[in-house]
């Protein structure tokens, strides 16, 4: 019964013959009723993909006190209800097991109004945001004419190679706006499909990469929603209202920021515009990758990350913190030979401690000198789908875990660093770069490391007799070049005796 319900309702939609049934309106003596006002926001459109095993949320407004139904093709009953006395209404509709057939549906109103939404997948949905490197597309920045190209390595041929193959790969790109009040849309905003070469090039390249990764090992439909915003502080990334149990300092606020800064940086404002139309979606976890905007005040982000998340918890209504939430660590920048960007990273870390059920993804070993947004973005991109793959959906056979150093010792005039996740602990070069060591005066002198047989880093200096304290990679420029046997670099790492 089920099946023939599906097949006559995705065919009646695909013709355009399908009426919805719903109530019909009230009576007013003869007179025509109130002409429908049924709006739904635009993610919930053609071409969506629902999260399976969960439920798919439909919602928007019509004429004060309406009635709504709501019909998909891969449920056996249809959902009613009635809008309040502004209009606004919400359903929530259980969803099967993920299904590359596509499904549809019909969304009516007592007022004769009726919305179609038609090549619907069910399968696992992920929300992407961020600053620019999330948001750079495949097809990269800038132009050639205009001298300022900035490419993704290897985008067309990527896109060549798989397009075809995955027509159930969406993304949902939210368009860049700021808003100092709540918006319940994002209209400049559209469903891709991976399955189109020139829809694939506006993908966001880590989104790209991870979803391709995230497709082809879990053989579902994959939904990514992209809310991305270059040159972004995390402060507007989160109502600004979270930000007053802050002590000044900690934080910029309006009047710490130019007139054009503060359209798409002062407090709330991304939130508001970007992130609030799209929260009642339901999604499997999220994933962030920002941070290059507040590298001024590493102090206080990764309790403003903490914050953050937990504002998205809330809206969300995800007491429990079962929604994993995964982050990008930075990587090294150019332009600058002191510790600004590694401070940063080392609060990214810090972060770890703070936010339950979250994961940060290594990228030390893929910065590019001149320019931050660098052009490697398949590595970030696999590297984060394979934290998803272990982490949230149980792949124990993919490995994922970051060395970590498990502790310092000071012996004479070397420093021994042991590691935690070190199996197979090696270099990529002979001479491993960017290591130092704290010489008693205070200044740091460069250093000479060796990975000896036992997974230890042995480090030390001619110009050093008694160190005081060790740094790898631990500033703004570095590409790591030491890496476990599961591919994953080691972080930028400080520590003073």
């Amino acid at each position: 019964m089920k099946a023939l319900k599906t097949l006559l309702l995705t065919t009646l939609v695909l013709f355009g013959t399908y009426a919805c049934s719903g109530p019909d309106p009230e009576p007013g003596g003869g007179k025509e009723p109130t002409p429908s006002r049924l709006w739904m926001p635009v993610f919930l459109s053609d071409g969506m993909v629902v999260q399976q095993n969960a439920t798919a949320a439909f919602w928007g407004t019509t004429n004060p006190n309406a009635t709504v139904t709501v019909e998909a093709s891969w449920a056996e009953e249809e959902v009613t209800t009635k809008a309040n006395a502004g209009g606004e209404w919400k359903v929530e509709i259980p969803t099967p097991a993920a299904t590359f057939e596509p499904q549809c549906v019909v969304i009516s109103d007592s007022h004769y109004g009726v919305k179609q939404i038609e090549d619907v997948l069910i399968g696992e949905v992920w929300h992407f945001a961020g600053q620019s490197n999330m948001e750079m597309p495949m097809k990269g920045n800038g132009s050639e004419a205009a001298g300022n190209y900035q490419p993704v390595t290897g985008a067309f041929e990527e896109i060549a190679n798989c397009y075809s193959e995955l027509s159930h790969f969406r993304y949902f790109k939210v368009g860049r706006q700021s808003s100092k009040t709540p918006l319940k849309d994002a209209p400049n905003g559209k469903w891709w499909r991976v399955s189109n070469s020139l829809e694939a090039l506006e993908y966001s390249a880590i989104a790209f990469f991870c979803g391709r990764k995230l497709a082809t090992e879990l053989n579902v439909p994959i939904g990514i929603i992209g809310t991305c915003y270059g040159g972004t502080r995390i402060e507007a990334w989160m109502p600004a209202s979270r930000l007053n149990a802050f002590d000044p300092d900690d934080y910029k606020g309006v009047s710490d920021l130019t007139e054009d800064a503060a359209v798409k940086n002062a407090p709330g404002v991304l939130y508001n515009a970007m992130i609030n139309p799209v929260m009642p979606y339901v999604v499997r976890g999220w994933a962030w990758y920002q941070g290059e905007s507040n590298r001024d005040t590493p102090h206080s982000y990764a309790r403003l990350q903490q914050a953050m998340v937990d504002e998205w918890r809330k809206a969300k209504g995800d007491t429990k913190v079962q929604m994993p939430f995964y982050y990008m660590q930075i990587s090294g920048i150019g332009g600058r030979s002191d510790e600004y960007g590694a401070n940063l990273i080392q609060a990214q870390w810090d972060a770890l401690k703070l936010v339950p059920n979250s994961y940060i993804i290594t990228t030390s070993d893929v910065g590019d000198e001149d320019c931050i947004h660098y052009p490697n973005k398949k590595v970030p991109g696999e590297r984060l789908a394979n934290s998803i793959l272990h982490n949230t959906y149980g792949r124990d056979d993919i490995k994922v875990a970051p060395p970590q150093v498990r502790s310092v010792s000071y012996n004479g005039s070397k420093v021994v660093l042991s590691f935690v996740n070190g199996e197979g602990l090696h270099s990529t070069q002979a001479s491993i770069p960017y290591v130092q060591l704290l010489d008693s005066s205070g200044k740091l002198q460069t250093a000479t490391a060796t990975i000896k047989s036992d997974g230890t880093m042995e480090i030390s200096s001619s110009k050093v007799t008694n160190p005081q304290g060790v740094r790898y990679c631990y500033i703004s420029w570095h590409v790591s070049t030491v890496f476990n046997s599961a591919g994953i670099p080691l972080a930028p790492y400080k520590h003073n005796k």
